[in-house]
């Protein structure tokens, strides 16, 4: 399939390189006329169409024009736009004044000619290259992040791939409920589905970092619904990344920076006091080279970019607080021996375990919570040839390899049954081991298209074949299970998973100046033909490899025998490789087409519709729908809004994925089978149905507004109601499920994919933009910001997770079929656990030869809620859940709310000469970090009352929430900028 699509295109390509001619290519640079300085980022446009580029860092374009244009349209935000017949000429500069023009020209949201964002039916953000560039942020997930109000995208840490994968989201949704487009077109997933406890759990996103960041023209965010327009996964809104087209000049920067922070956390100890801790941090270091150079072909050319990224990990954990390393039960205390105190008895162990601790310098700080260390290398390439009249054959691809370590769970000596043993028995790690994942990420695409002009109508062929590998490699680990030897295996090869898409397009268009009382009427048809094929690759024997057999556990006392024994946990610690019988190698196929129909009426009513409908292979079709509308009330003041239906297909990862990881649950390992939605234990044992597409209905409504030529306002407010939401479930014990000791050996908890929600979101978007001279200078403002409430509506159950049977109230309502389906804290990553609100203020004052810019971003409140229901209650009016702290309204101290974050960054910019620039600045220049998690004071180091589920810290290690901007405190850079046009 892949090689009939591509012979298509290449044949198409040969004829058409035959006949060059049609089209000039103008270069020129536009200009402040205030300060002579030059304009970055400014839109050049050919009038009434959606070709068009933004200058580089010297003010320059370079722009392929159709033969017959007339007229080019500069803008930018705060300028008067400007209006210059083309007529021979082929070099073209521009002088721009400030005035009325507060936003940039898109061409997302609507196939009709580039508009103005204010200007659009639909809520669109446009993220220039000089707002990409200009402050400490050095990847797509992290500067979007800082940049658009609506969008979150914080690195998670301990979570196994998520580590090296950042989920992101989009109006609080899930990461795989927007669609990311390149150059508009279909951009592939990676091949990782989130399943350890971080934001969009269960989901399967876009790798956003794996593009250099000198390869982005601008980035358009489309806060609407867009399925009808665009396809699945649309829901919440699409972000599309327009790359460079450039074919001149060479532009190449160094960034270099890291984490100076003090880290300031408090400890419960032993005597019912606090200590407050301080730790000097510096760690995290970056190093990042872009570079981006243009080159000639014939009358076209193209972009390279390049981008190199080093990034140290980063540690803010706190001290490991567990009672015992080296004697007695991993965990928690083992039962007192017949006839002697209890108190007196942990005492004395908790004594003697700390004597070995001492003579064997055992460290307690034996977490990494931080960032994974990761190097990054990236070649991207945009281009095209104009091929005749009209006509252009464009391609554009990238090939991103990048390589990271992240870390797991420290495991104590104590922890026999995690231990790999010498063929004496001794430990191979004495003083225990904190197990790491190596993540091998590679990540390719291509996209070949040909597009022409034929009687007045547009005609665009593409296809787009993307694919992404996660290979994961287990270091400094071990397998307990493998027998006693002095040459264990300590690193492992855990598998891979693939994933791989290709897209064909083909999309035909026609503006009609005039039809009847209609003017400016684009109509818009075309058809999209998908495969989607993923695999799972089994990793090596000794990474899975598990029998059942029985280890000796830690002794009581130093030098004493041990207390009996355990069985040894299957695979390699941190990561369990994938075995033969988790291999998939799974396809589907995808036949789409759409219609898309937008005109003005009277000059003050544009009407857009759309409709598509989309036929799988593995569960059917789909019908969406779309209505858009902007009524224009006065020249400055316009209403607009929109009603959608959308979809979202199930993706291959949620029904084929199946594999064991270690997650932590309380604080201890806890192995767990992911089932994939085949599987006899998913849809016998506990009754799930096959996963079908979850479906939307979308409600927008707002209004733009200009003021007195220098502030623009926009005020968005949306309702998203979402039916069949794919989640991943909670963990079903082996006990529950009812599991003999022979079977699925070493597995705690099973969890799968379910249809298992219905969801509403609820928001407002407001964006102000204002630009004013100031002396001999321009002031820029911005302010940004998102409210949004997300609430689970109803969930969606069966037949047999409904039982009485498995639902006995006279047990806790924690092991009730209904509710390990969807838990609590499940139910809270989709309402509370990400911020509910965002605010972006920035400022830069632009004068002479210097750029002084500075940005302050508050992240709302989130919150913590346990999977355990804390709030139980028994007939007798007793908490099931009695050990848990609780303040005095009986509400449990371990769910907390975390107060907004304000995060404030900094950055002063020179340009030296016209080719040579210098940034210095700090990203969260204050140091602040978030609440600190709750540690509860039973559980201080030494306690002979310890339980290590009281509270969430990870027995004290784990301080922070990633999710309100991270946690690693203080960032300084320094950035120089060499430009030659």
């Amino acid at each position: 399939m892949k090689l009939k699509h591509f012979t298509l295109l290449f044949v198409a390509f040969f004829a058409s390189a035959l006949t060059l001619w049609g089209q000039k290519t103008i270069t020129g640079v536009v200009t402040d006329a205030n300060s002579n300085e030059p304009l970055i980022g400014a839109t050049v446009l050919v009038k009434g169409t959606t070709t068009g580029t933004v200058t580089d860092i010297s003010g320059a374009y370079s722009l392929a024009v159709p033969s017959g244009a007339t007229v080019l349209v500069f803008g930018f935000v705060g300028y008067t736009v400007k209006d210059v017949q083309i007529g021979e000429s082929t070099k073209i500069d521009a002088v721009l004044t400030i005035g009325a023009l507060l936003d940039n020209f898109v061409v997302l949201g609507s196939r009709a000619a580039a508009r103005t964002s204010t200007q659009s039916a639909v809520p669109i953000d446009v993220i220039t290259a000089k707002e990409i560039k200009i402050f400490a942020q050095t990847d797509v997930g992290q500067i979007l992040n800082y940049v658009a109000p609506s969008f979150n995208s914080n690195r998670q840490t301990v979570a196994d791939g998520t580590d090296h994968v950042d989920p992101a989201s989009l109006r609080g949704l899930g990461p795989d409920q927007v669609l990311v487009l390149f150059n508009g077109k279909r951009r592939h997933t990676s091949a990782l589905v989130n399943i350890n406890g971080t934001v969009g759990r269960g989901s399967v996103g876009t790798d956003m970092n794996v593009i250099p960041v000198a390869a982005i023209e601008r980035i358009e965010v489309l806060r609407d619904g867009a399925a009808a327009q665009y396809g699945s996964d649309a829901i919440a809104g699409v972000i599309n990344v327009v790359l460079k087209k450039q074919y001149d000049g060479l532009a190449v920067s160094l960034t270099t920076g890291a984490n100076f922070t003090n880290m300031k956390y408090n400890v419960p100890n032993i005597t019912g006091g606090i200590d407050s801790r301080s730790e000097s941090i510096t760690d995290g270091q970056v190093a990042q080279i872009d570079i981006m150079k243009g080159f000639r072909l014939g009358k076209g050319g193209f972009t390279v970019a390049a981008q190199y990224n080093n990034r140290g990990k980063t540690n803010r954990s706190g001290i490991d607080n567990i009672p015992t390393t080296y004697l007695g039960n991993n965990g928690s205390f083992p039962a007192t021996p017949a006839g002697q105190d209890q108190a007196t008895f942990r005492k004395g162990l908790i004594a003697a375990d700390a004597g070995l601790a001492t003579s064997n310098n055992y460290d307690r700080h034996n977490m990494v919570f931080g960032n994974s260390t990761a190097q990054n290398y990236g070649v991207f390439i945009n281009g095209g040839i104009p091929t005749g009249d009209k006509s252009e054959l464009y391609f554009s691809g990238g090939i991103t390899y990048r390589t990271g370590q992240g870390y797991g769970n420290y495991r104590v000596p104590v922890a026999r049954n995690q231990q790999p043993l010498k063929a004496d028995g001794s430990l191979v790690y004495p003083n225990g081991f904190l197990p790491g994942i190596e993540s091998d990420i590679n990540d390719r695409s291509v996209i070949l298209g040909y597009k022409t002009t034929i009687n007045n109508w547009d005609l665009d062929l593409s296809n787009t074949f993307g694919s992404n590998s996660f290979q994961f490699s287990v270091f400094n680990s071990g397998n307990a299970s493998l027998a006693n030897s002095d040459t264990q295996p300590t690193t492992f090869d855990a598998g891979k998973l693939k994933f791989d898409q290709n897209t064909t397009n083909l999309d035909i268009s026609r503006l009609f100046a005039k039809v009847g009382p209609i003017k400016n009427l684009n109509l818009a048809f075309g058809s999209e033909y998908r495969r989607d094929h993923y695999q799972i690759v089994a990793g090596e024997t000794n990474s899975y490899f598990g029998n059942g057999r029985t280890v000796p556990t830690a002794p009581l006392t130093v030098g004493g025998p041990a207390q009996g024994t355990a069985v040894a946990a299957p695979g390699s610690q941190v990561f369990p490789g994938y075995q033969p019988s988790d291999e998939v190698n799974k396809a589907r196929t995808n036949l789409g087409f759409y219609t898309d129909i937008e005109g003005e009426l009277a000059n003050r009513l544009m009407i857009g519709l759309a409709g598509r409908f989309e036929n799988y292979s593995d569960f059917g079709s789909n019908f969406s729908g779309k209505v858009t509308a902007r009524l224009k009330l006065t020249e400055q003041i316009a209403l607009r809004g929109s009603v959608s239906s959308g979809f979202r297909a199930p993706s291959l990862h949620q029904r084929y994925f199946q594999n064991t990881s270690t997650q932590f649950v309380s604080g201890l390992p806890s192995n767990t089978l992911t089932v994939n939605n085949d599987n006899p234990i998913a849809r016998e044992k506990i009754g799930v149905d096959a996963l079908r597409p979850e479906t939307s209905v979308s409600v927008a409504g707002g209004i733009t507004a200009k003021v007195n030529s220098i502030l623009t306002v926009t005020i968005d407010a949306y309702k998203i109601d979402i039916k069949d939401r794919i989640v991943y479930s909670g963990a079903f014990s082996r006990s529950l499920l009812g599991f003999s000791a022979t079977e699925y050996l070493g597995v705690n908890n099973v969890n799968f994919f379910a249809n298992a929600a219905n969801t509403k979101t609820t928001g407002i978007d407001i964006v102000a933009l204002s630009r004013f001279p100031i002396g001999k200078g321009s002031l820029n403002f911005t302010v940004g910001a998102n409210f949004n409430k997300n609430e689970v509506t109803g969930i969606n159950s069966t037949p047999l997770i409904n039982d009485p049977a498995k639902n006995d109230p006279a047990k806790t309502p924690d092991d009730w079929f209904k509710n390990r389906l969807f838990d609590r804290q499940q139910r809270s990553r989709i309402e509370v656990w990400q911020p509910n609100s965002k605010i972006n203020l920035s400022l830069t004052y632009t004068t002479g030869k210097f750029d002084f810019s500075i940005r302050a971003v508050r992240f709302g409140q989130s919150k913590y809620v346990h999977n355990l229901d804390t709030e139980a209650k028994k007939a007798d009016g007793t908490f099931w859940n009695t050990q848990f702290a609780r303040d005095v309204s009986g509400k449990a101290l371990i769910e907390q709310t975390f107060a907004p974050v304000w995060i404030t960054d900094l950055v002063l910019g020179f340009r030296a000469s016209k080719s040579f620039n210098i940034s210095l600045g700090a990203n969260n220049i204050f140091d602040v970090y978030p609440d600190q998690i709750y540690i509860d004071p039973r559980n201080a180091y030494g306690s002979v009352d310890y339980s290590a589920g009281r509270d969430a810290s990870n027995r004290g290690r784990l301080l922070f929430q990633p999710n309100q901007g991270g946690y690693n405190g203080r960032f300084a850079f320094v950035r120089l900028g060499y430009t030659i046009q």
